[in-house]
């Protein structure tokens, strides 16, 4: 994905969140006390590097050195943020679909980046090659392209149907079920599950402004110009705030689906 979609700060407008889906995949991962002591971490599509930096910090009271921790991704923009966060995390501009470490990962983390990267059944075992025997993946991405606020990109669009239809395309994840498949021949532990969180976001158009930093951004730029792009924004505004309204206190109920999956690479 173009490193022009991604904008820190309005990325960050949601910062609690989109980090509380990451925190509660690393809380499920093993940590030292239960024999896993990961030296050398990857976090593909590591951003504005909040959780990076979490996920630093969960392995950090290890008895042993400290891991190696590499962010990893391909706006300057966000790395430019995650730099100014830690100096003890090793910040590295990449394109996440092609690339690949200078030696094998303990632990291959990512969160709510690989649905930018198309061809997940050859991704995934591309990414497990790069896990030594007995280390982990851990990964969440969103699983709300079926819920309304999705949906009603391709209504408001319906004008410029081609241009939408190839954007919103650029953002796809596979089914649980096929997940399972492409890990099961390299992993003898694979955890699958999702969860639907229920944000409480505030202030007026509080879902167009949600997606409006992700799933919006290749949409908008796949527009023709600023007359299309001010009459989509007008419709799916309108559209969006019937199907989520605005509460009296000024809040908006926002569900969210996300799917997590942590698998362990066979060890022989």
């Amino acid at each position: 994905m173009s490193n022009t979609y991604w904008d820190p700060a309005r990325y960050g407008l949601f910062g609690n969140e989109r980090l509380r889906p990451a925190i509660d995949l690393i809380t499920r991962l093993p940590k030292a006390a239960s024999g896993f002591s990961p030296r050398h971490i990857v976090d593909l599509g590591c951003g504005p590097g909040s959780v990076t930096a979490v996920l630093a910090d969960a392995y950090a009271d290890q008895s042993d050195d400290t891991p190696r921790i590499i962010g990893v991704d391909s706006s300057d923009e966000m790395l430019e943020t995650a730099r100014k966060r830690s100096e003890n995390i090793r910040w590295q501009k990449a394109d996440i679909a092609t690339w690949q470490p200078d030696d094998q990962v303990d632990l291959l983390f990512s969160n709510a980046a690989l649905q930018w990267v198309p061809d997940h059944s050859h991704l995934f075992p591309r990414l497990m090659s790069f896990v030594r025997p007995g280390g982990m993946i851990a990964i969440q991405v969103p699983n709300n392209f079926l819920a309304p606020s999705h949906q009603l990109i391709g209504e408001a669009g319906i004008e410029w149907r081609k241009e939408v239809a190839e954007a919103m395309h650029a953002a796809r994840i596979m089914r649980p079920g096929d997940y399972f498949d492409v890990l099961a021949p390299s992993c003898d532990e694979i955890d699958l599950w999702q969860t639907q969180y229920c944000h409480v976001l505030n202030g007026p158009d509080a879902v167009y402004n949600w997606t409006s930093s992700t799933i919006l951004r290749p949409v908008m730029a796949a527009l023709p110009d600023d007359a299309a792009r001010a009459s989509f924004t007008a419709k799916y505004k309108e559209r969006l705030n019937q199907v989520y309204p605005i509460r009296d206190d000024g809040r908006t109920l926002f569900p969210f689906n996300r799917l997590f999956m942590i698998a362990r690479k066979r060890a022989s």
